[in-house]
């Protein structure tokens, strides 16, 4: 995931949007300590001291970037931040980590996308398509014929009157 470069610096607005989930830090603490007891106020500080490493990574992160003249902080920033921050040791593990994310999202997406979108087959499917258009021709047909019809009943009572009115004024002349 990459980061912008002028956002990483911007602060205001709800804090609850600028910190670590703690559902997320809590899972980490007891993947990474299952056989300890860790208190709320234990769990808490943790998710403070994640959100306070994120930001001075971020801010970081984004003074490399802008020295290297960039708007978008990519990756590489962000392990030179944790390099000049003195986290040099952790470079390999975030590579690790950022990598099996990728392969991850890489494999969700293409699961997605050849995942067929219904259960039936392509020629099944253009199958009903042709049986749906000669439905839908069938229908028009009838709809041509039935405004046909009305059109000939109309034409008729239209005839029937001209003859009605005809006669009356013939009528009228004897």
């Amino acid at each position: 995931m990459f980061v912008s470069a002028s956002s990483a610096d911007k602060s205001g607005g709800d804090d609850d949007d600028k910190c670590v989930p703690r559902a997320a830090v809590h899972k980490v603490i007891k993947d990474c300590a299952p056989n300890i007891r860790v208190s709320g106020e234990a769990k808490e500080f943790f998710v403070q001291c994640c959100n306070e490493f994120i930001h001075l990574l971020s801010s970081e992160a984004n003074s490399v970037c802008e020295k290297q003249t960039k708007k978008l902080i990519h990756p590489d920033h962000i392990v030179s931040a944790l390099e000049n921050l003195g986290f040099g040791s952790y470079k390999a593990n975030c590579r690790d980590a950022m990598e099996t994310a990728q392969e991850e999202l890489a494999q969700k997406r293409k699961k997605l996308s050849s995942k067929p979108s219904s259960n039936f087959s392509e020629e099944e499917l253009r199958q009903q398509q042709e049986a749906l258009f000669e439905q839908a021709r069938e229908e028009q047909l009838q709809l041509e014929i039935e405004e046909w019809h009305r059109t000939q009943e109309i034409s008729k009572e239209i005839l029937r009157q001209k003859m009605e009115a005809s006669r009356t004024e013939d009528d009228n002349y004897d």
